[in-house]
């Protein structure tokens, strides 16, 4: 009896403990749950915020997603946010670090779709045409695995778009046609937008300008109604270059000014200076030589302080011919001496600049009375021009020319039939929009109750916007954007005052190694630490901005040479001395300095000498510090 007595005690005591165990895993459980959903639930309204600017303000639904990102580095949302919305702002470097990082996680059909149009965008910026299609077929293929009607047209029109850019018209008909047929089923204002975008390509291509500017107006009405300020930008400028080929100047500038007021809208700081440089060109083609200066040396400042060297060398060229008939020959031979600067940067594209240069050099010397020097600058313009288009005409092989004439026919009735069955869509739209219309009236009145909130909340957006603007959001330096701006101030006073200027590059020794073993979470950090220290060290008065990944730019504030190097030296040592928790790779940084030349003509001249003593250090074991 006394066994039996044991024994059931025994199991009681087990049972007890067992019963102890699993009341605390399930207590561990429900808190772990907590924990999850109210991460989720504290993400989703930002989320959503996002989502609701982003066609309206896409600017702002940049600022909300870095925002974002730094406090939920690893969630797949916020990743496909940033790979979609970089882009839109020509960071295509930094969209396709997202969008690769994001194809990596577990994300949607519909997000793999704006991934690989991402990558396809950064391989047309990279001028790689492979690439591009390649990205644009995989784009189409999650587009049609998602049955969303509008993602498909949208993707197949920008893959006609393409193909049109690219001559291949045949193929953009065919890829069109596709989008055709779900044409009953769209509703979706960019998806037409897109659409109509591709068919005005089209037009182009086959000479059919009144068609194309037709087109292009209904992509716009399309685009107005979804909000979309940024693409709103982009074809205001698209219509304004139609308008140029039509010599029709006055609507050209009034698009052109379209597509700046809507750059603004949106924070688009580059679009703004290709507005402005369209509409220089306008104003130039309509003899109004003074508003052609004006807006001309407006968009040559936004381009030198974001060093587009392509978009300079129109400008320059532009700035020669207006100066040239305003009789400031001065200028004139200085924007044209600019212009021959930037000849190592000349490229097929702008070529025809280069060439007309040499006939303004030409009305040049002559105004100047120096016949002898413009008789030989016509020589060389005209035997330039005429190579020019002798190179254009051996493109244009005959078989080609007989093939694009045997079919222009055939195509004039695939573009009727296509715009019989889009009309028949407008009037259906026309309907739906009209009892939208009246939906839309009732509800605004509830709308305006919200508006004083908005408003509040829009002066502290633009708070955020200033700061986020100039800033780096991991390393809380300057910008890239900001730090070039900073340092045209300080070139031009340079310039001015023949003071000292002294910039240095550095950059963080084995950055790669450190990601491949340690993981970019712990790459951000080693940047995060060598910012801070950067900033202690040389205080808030001398500017340092990230220029870009793992590469950083100093503008010092030293008296001389010596000082600056010394400081450099010890800002070196201390980043030596840096200890990362978790890290056993030395972290270390070489560094490359550079002094001012009254010789330079622009900042970046400064710059690349900097560059080069960078790579001297790295050639030289690293961790020191080179300059010239």
């Amino acid at each position: 009896m006394e066994n039996t007595a044991d024994i059931i005690k025994g199991l009681m005591s087990k049972m007890k403990q067992s019963i102890a165990v699993l009341l605390f895993s399930l207590c561990l459980c429900c808190t772990l749950s907590v924990s999850a959903n109210t991460a989720t639930t504290s993400i989703s309204p930002k989320l959503k915020a996002i989502e609701s600017v982003y066609k309206a303000d896409s600017q702002q639904a940049l600022i909300l997603a870095k925002e974002l990102i730094t406090e939920y580095p690893d969630n797949a949302e916020v990743i496909t946010w940033l790979g979609r919305l970089y882009p839109i702002f020509s960071e295509f470097e930094l969209g396709y670090e997202y969008a690769n990082k994001a194809l990596t996680l577990n994300i949607s059909a519909y997000d793999k779709t704006y991934m690989y149009l991402t990558l396809a965008d950064y391989y047309q910026y990279k001028q790689n045409t492979q690439q591009q299609f390649e990205y644009l077929e995989q784009a189409i293929e999650y587009a049609k695995k998602t049955e969303d009607p509008n993602l498909i047209v949208e993707m197949v029109s920008a893959y006609s778009n393409i193909l049109a850019d690219n001559n291949r018209i045949d193929q953009a008909m065919r890829f069109m046609s596709q989008s055709y047929e779900l044409i009953d089923s769209v509703t979706s204002p960019d998806a037409l937008s897109t659409m109509y975008n591709a068919l005005c390509n089209i037009y182009l291509k086959t000479g059919h300008t009144d068609g194309a500017i037709e087109a292009m107006l209904k992509s716009i009405d399309y685009v107005i109604q979804s909000g979309n300020t940024q693409q709103l930008s982009v074809a205001y400028y698209n219509l304004a270059d139609i308008y140029i080929s039509t010599n029709d100047y006055e609507k050209a500038i009034n698009a052109y000014k379209n597509s700046d007021k809507y750059s603004r809208e949106s924070g688009d700081i580059i679009g703004i200076a290709y507005a402005y440089m369209g509409m220089g060109r306008g104003y130039l083609q309509a003899k109004n030589y003074k508003q052609a200066l004006r807006v001309l040396l407006d968009a040559k400042q936004r381009f030198l302080s974001e060093n587009i060297v392509e978009s300079l060398i129109q400008i320059y060229g532009d700035l020669a011919s207006a100066q040239l008939h305003l009789k400031l020959y001065d200028d004139a031979q200085a924007s044209l001496s600019d212009l021959s600067a930037l000849s190592s940067y000349k490229t097929e594209k702008s070529a025809y600049t280069y060439i007309q240069s040499m006939n303004t050099q030409a009305s040049l010397f002559f105004a100047l009375n120096k016949f002898e020097q413009a008789y030989q600058a016509q020589k060389n313009y005209t035997e330039q021009l005429k190579d020019y288009h002798q190179k254009q005409l051996d493109a244009s092989t005959e078989s080609a020319f007989e093939k694009l004439k045997n079919s222009i026919y055939a195509k004039d009735n695939q573009l009727l039939l296509l715009e019989n069955q889009l009309k028949k869509v407008e009037l259906d739209k026309h309907k739906k929009q009209t009892n939208f219309l009246l939906i839309v009236s009732l509800l605004s009145i509830c709308t305006a109750v919200f508006v004083t909130f908005i408003l509040s909340r829009n002066i502290k957006l633009q708070k955020q916007l200033d700061k986020l603007a100039t800033t780096d959001y991991l390393t809380g330096l300057y910008n890239r954007r900001k730090i070039m701006a900073i340092l045209s101030e300080r070139f031009i006073q340079f310039k001015k005052s023949k003071d000292v200027l002294y910039v240095c590059m550095f950059d963080l020794d084995l950055f790669k190694k450190i990601n491949d073993l340690y993981g970019h979470v712990m790459g951000d950090r080693v940047l995060k630490l060598i910012a801070d220290c950067a900033i202690k060290h040389f205080g808030p008065e001398q500017p340092i901005g990230r220029y870009g990944g793992e590469e950083f730019l100093i503008i010092l504030n030293s008296e001389n040479y010596q000082a600056a190097y010394a400081s450099l030296e010890q800002f070196r040592a201390a980043v030596e001395a840096i200890q990362v928790d978790g890290l056993f790779e030395p972290v270390t940084i070489s560094l490359g300095l550079s002094e001012a030349s009254v010789s330079d003509l622009y900042q970046t001249d400064i710059i690349q000498r900097a560059d080069t003593s960078l790579y001297e250090a790295k050639k030289s074991g690293r961790n020191r510090l080179c300059g010239n």
